[in-house]
């Protein structure tokens, strides 16, 4: 069986907090545009198709080419390299906050945060979850369904019922994720009404934390293995 990994959860918690910092930055600061998923890009691009406006039609498909292509670069990284996405992805995030921060406010949204559409992508490829189970960390539609269904089935559990206790660490950890992210939304809405677009900026202290975890947890894996041999 594998071991579970030292810190996993940790470092999938912070990048949902570095996940929801991003997304209430797009709200608040990019004029409504949530750049972490596609839903609702793809519906207002089937407006605007309807509607027969080119130019927010060109906007959004180049939203949505960003947000695939991070998807491909992720595949061809992952099958044809032995780089550590995780850290990659990181950096990603680093230099599309820094790029995005510096935009003027005045510039339009979509052009402004096409750098978060394919960092947000590449994070949500990356970070697939911790303990066996599969979570984002740049949205909460599937971490509310897990946690909502995985604390209903330990409540109508019996007691020594089997699977009981397996429910309660399921809703805890998706629950958990759920908290980090809207952490992260308070904190960015309240850095977003002092600092406004360079509030984003503030998503390298997470970053940071989380690389120093990742950085822990190689550490310790390195050295069990050394121990065991």
């Amino acid at each position: 069986m594998e071991r579970e990994r030292r810190y996993g959860v940790q470092i999938h918690h912070m990048m949902a907090l570095c996940g929801g910092m991003l997304g209430v930055y797009a709200i608040i600061s990019r004029m409504g545009v949530f750049a972490s998923a596609q839903t609702a890009n793809l519906i207002d691009l089937m407006c605007d198709l309807l509607g027969k406006d080119p130019g927010e039609i060109s906007l959004r498909v180049l939203a949505l080419v960003f947000y695939m292509a991070a998807m491909v670069v992720f595949v061809i990284l992952e099958k044809r390299t032995s780089l550590n996405l995780e850290y990659g992805a990181i950096l990603i995030d680093l230099a599309a906050v820094a790029a995005v921060g510096a935009i003027p406010e005045t510039a339009n949204p979509f052009i402004a945060l096409y750098p978060i559409f394919f960092a947000s992508s590449f994070q949500w490829c990356v970070f697939k979850g911790a303990k066996g189970y599969v979570s984002a960390t740049v949205f909460s539609t599937n971490n509310l369904k897990m946690t909502v269904t995985a604390f209903t089935e330990y409540l109508i559990s019996g007691k020594n019922e089997a699977g009981r206790a397996k429910a309660l660490e399921k809703a805890l950890f998706f629950g958990g994720t759920l908290l980090y992210f809207h952490v992260g939304v308070l904190i960015g809405y309240i850095a977003g009404l002092f600092w406004g677009t360079r509030s984003v900026w503030l998503c390298a202290a997470p970053l940071a934390v989380t690389a120093g975890l990742i950085a822990v947890s190689e550490a310790g894996t390195a050295e069990e293995k050394l121990t065991v041999s």
